[in-house]
């Protein structure tokens, strides 16, 4: 790792716990001057040992943008914020889409969320240190 690189670290059993019973959570990205972005309410799921949520509007969502841009920010479940990297995902996009329903059903979010233009932007969200 880079020394400007963020230090990734494993979710603890807490936080898994915690991300489990939270239907939706509250994502941030970092500005380039460390500042936060305004927080958004999105549906997130976890595949494997991964969490990993989606942009409804694709790579052009102003929040995705955002966390992509300087790859760092926030997530707030319930309450607790916990910092976090955001990583493209790519390469899952099905196994996502079955994660998806399997949480959240059929409805037309969910549609949203499994549509091409979401599944391009699909990030996988890591704690860090």
């Amino acid at each position: 790792m880079t020394p400007d690189a963020p230090e990734l670290r494993a979710w603890t059993a807490a936080e898994r716990e915690l991300l489990d019973r939270a239907p939706l959570i509250r994502v941030a990205g970092v500005r380039d001057d460390a500042t936060l972005r305004p927080f958004v309410l999105i549906g997130h799921v976890r595949v494997g040992p991964d969490e990993l949520v989606r942009s409804l509007n694709g790579i052009g969502g102003t929040w995705y943008r955002g966390a992509v841009r300087t790859g760092r920010g926030e997530i707030d479940v319930d309450g607790r914020r916990i910092r976090v990297a955001f990583l493209p995902d790519a390469g899952r996009e099905d196994e996502v889409d079955r994660a998806l329903h399997a949480r959240y059903g059929n409805d037309s979010g969910v549609r949203r969320m499994t549509s091409p233009r979401a599944r391009e932007a699909t990030l996988r969200v890591v704690p860090l240190v």
